[in-house]
């Protein structure tokens, strides 16, 4: 993996925790940073929930011939070069979310953050999103799955092993036509995310 194509590196913890949990790499969407609102502020739940931040960067101007490879790669060198001793998070959005399968392989507890279960508009690949919904619906870890009935890209009604959050009329940020909703969404999903950490074993 060339660092063109991804790389990966530490996040800056304005407000470190005094116990610490384990680490996180935050995979992003293919135009969705990790500094964009969803994304800044899980970090911020994480990190003052004891999580060391690691966030994936790449550089796509076009959607990849096969996107899960690039974010698998990512993926295997967070695992080579930064993961920490303890337990292992992965958070992801979108396009990020094709980790799935790998991070499946090793039952790591997973935040998917509008995943990529339809092959429609930018993410026209009908395989990768038949088998990313397959996998996620029978995702092996403990998992978190939230996604909005305005996303194209999104299964209504979708299910499986873990918590579902779907949010009415929210687009593929989980965002709406009005700030203030938009705001009512990103805060519903962080406070899943943080209910979520909470809860996963010590």
């Amino acid at each position: 993996m060339t660092a063109t194509a991804g790389e990966v590196s530490l996040a800056w913890d304005r407000h470190p925790s005094a116990t610490r949990r384990g680490t996180v790499l935050m995979l992003p969407g293919r135009a969705y940073t990790c500094e964009m609102p969803l994304l800044a502020w899980a970090t911020r739940v994480l990190q003052g929930a004891g999580w060391t931040v690691f966030h994936a960067r790449w550089a796509l101007p076009s959607l990849p011939e096969r996107p899960r490879d690039v974010v698998e790669g990512v993926l295997r060198e967070f695992e080579t070069v930064h993961k920490e001793a303890g337990p292992v998070l992965v958070v992801a959005k979108s396009l990020g979310t094709l980790a799935a399968h790998r991070a499946a392989e090793r039952r790591y507890p997973a935040i998917w953050l509008t995943p990529v279960l339809r092959a429609t508009g930018l993410h026209p690949l009908a395989a990768e999103s038949e088998a990313l919904a397959s996998r996620l619906r029978d995702y092996p870890g403990p998992n978190l799955v939230v996604g909005g009935t305005a996303d194209d890209l999104w299964l209504s009604g979708f299910r499986g092993t873990g918590t579902v959050v779907e949010l009415p009329d929210a687009d593929h940020g989980l965002e709406a036509a009005d700030w203030q909703t938009s705001f009512r969404n990103h805060e519903r999903a962080l406070l899943a995310v943080q209910r979520f950490v909470t809860a996963l074993p010590e």
